[in-house]
């Protein structure tokens, strides 16, 4: 059969270690992907690498199993030729990369192989046993799994949702919209039901696919006069899960065909897991049949993190990184810096640290506070102080407050607690001193402005989650403000 490097628990016929075969091979496949993915843009549709398989060397050639049809044609169409260029440049024996539906391997290959899905951490551990070198065949990007999901209150009830039903536990919402703004984690839960499921192995059948797959898809076969494959794909499960159904939005013909797709899961007692940007009411472009379900479902909001969540995702990810790159490691005041200026959600945080770990080599040097400026610098741009100014008129905008309000000695907490708010931020968000923070708030001297600065720092040192979060709110939004001018 020609098989030279199985992955399986046999070894194979030519007798070669299955140690060196595994940490040389599949070590290799790593690197293409990860060279490959250094040299593009990330973007939602490189998850589909993510469900590809290293099988073995036949015939001289490397057999990638994709697990269904539609992502062997999505992986084709997308990334076949940039992985065959990374993989030419570093496999010394000048092999090729063959692309293969699993189901259309030969039958005496796969025996020897087994399932690599089901397989893969069993392999991981078995090579790990035989090594005490750090392994080298972590998947690029890491793998999106509940145990490389930060965890916190912006999104506690919907990962707490999500194991729920990777768990078969009974959910009687036969819809499920998980929504929140981009880079907040939503796709990350997604995939980390689908590998939860999938590891439980209880016969559930199971889909993931992205709207704008589908839609893509079912344009593509519309014109060839056959959507039957695109429908069995995603009617015939147990748990479906669609990502970023704002793609559909406005394209009657996909909404119709999703709505299709959608009632016929969950008319069989099926799941169907959504995620968008928007909460369902606020929803547009929707037919009205599939808006009526999506307002009918199961919603969970994940919003954005604070900054003490932020500082976690980075510290997870450094520990990812480490294990491909083991000098790879961070002070704390690197971590401090990185959250400090880099806003947004875990997506550009991870941004920063993959950045930083090229920046480095892969581990020829080890990240310095240089070379984090530098990565800062290229992915935040130059930053900005924001005026005494900015922060008033972002709090008046706010808190709906004038100016004459804001700038007032009024006690009315619906004035007052803005001004201290506005006080607060003037102080730590700017190099100004509070008798220059009082002046440009029209005091006399500067005891109202330390008042309100102790008054907020105290609600915050006691671990005032409410305080925590509406602070961050209003940080966030004179950054917005800042980005807006610029």
């Amino acid at each position: 059969m020609g098989l030279t490097h199985g992955v399986g628990e046999q070894k194979p016929a030519t007798g070669v270690n299955v140690r060196d075969d595994q940490l040389g091979a599949k070590a290799l496949w790593s690197k293409s992907l990860e060279a490959m993915q250094a040299q593009s843009t990330p973007d939602n549709s490189h998850q589909w690498l993510t469900d590809l398989r290293f099988v073995a060397e036949v015939n001289n050639a490397i057999v990638i199993a994709a697990p269904d049809q539609l992502t062997l044609d999505r992986v084709v169409t997308s990334f076949e030729r940039p992985l065959q260029q990374a993989w030419q440049k570093i496999d010394p024996k000048n092999r090729r990369i063959k692309f293969e539906l699993w189901s259309r391997i030969p039958g005496d290959v796969r025996d020897v192989v087994g399932d690599p899905w089901l397989n893969d951490r069993t392999l991981d551990e078995a090579l790990d046993a035989l090594t005490d070198e750090d392994d080298s065949t972590a998947a690029v990007g890491h793998a999106m799994t509940f145990s490389t999901l930060v965890t916190g209150p912006s999104n506690a009830r919907a990962v707490g949702l999500g194991k729920r039903l990777a768990k078969g536990a009974p959910i009687p919402a036969g819809v499920i919209v998980i929504y929140g703004e981009p880079g907040t984690g939503k796709t990350h839960i997604l995939k980390a039901v689908e590998a939860e499921t999938a590891r439980n192995s209880d016969g559930r059948r199971l889909a993931y696919i992205s709207a704008e797959e589908f839609m893509t898809r079912f344009v593509t076969d519309s014109r060839a006069g056959d959507t039957s494959a695109l429908q069995a794909y995603v009617k015939q499960n147990d748990l479906l899960m669609i990502d970023d159904l704002h793609w559909i939005a406005g394209k009657a013909k996909t909404d119709k065909a999703f709505f299709g797709a959608l009632r016929s899961v969950t008319s069989m007692g099926g799941h169907v897991i959504i995620t968008a940007d928007a909460a369902p009411g606020d929803m547009v472009g929707l037919s009205r049949e599939l808006a009526g379900e999506i307002k009918g479902a199961a919603s969970v909001e994940v919003a954005m993190p604070d900054d003490e969540m932020r500082k976690a995702i980075v510290r997870r990810h450094v520990e990812l990184i480490a294990k491909d790159t083991p000098n790879f490691a961070l002070t704390e005041a690197m971590v401090d810096r990185i959250v400090a200026t880099v806003r947004g959600a875990g997506r550009e945080l991870c941004g920063v640290l993959w950045s930083l770990q090229l920046e480095t080599g892969y581990g020829e040097l080890a990240p310095t506070p240089e070379m984090l400026e530098t990565v800062i610098r290229r992915i935040a741009g130059e930053p900005r102080t924001p005026s005494l100014d900015e922060i008033k008129r972002t709090c008046m905008d706010v808190y709906r407050i004038s100016k004459t309000d804001i700038e007032s000695s009024s006690k009315v907490r619906t004035i007052c607690h803005p001004r201290q708010v506005a006080m607060y931020l003037s102080r730590v968000m700017t190099d100004k001193s509070f008798p220059q923070i009082a002046t440009a708030y029209k005091k006399k001297d500067h005891t109202t402005v330390l008042h309100a600065y102790r008054k907020i720092k105290k609600a915050l040192d006691k671990g005032d989650r409410d305080m925590n979060d509406e602070i961050e709110r209003v940080k966030n939004a004179v950054f917005d403000r800042l980005a807006g001018h610029e």
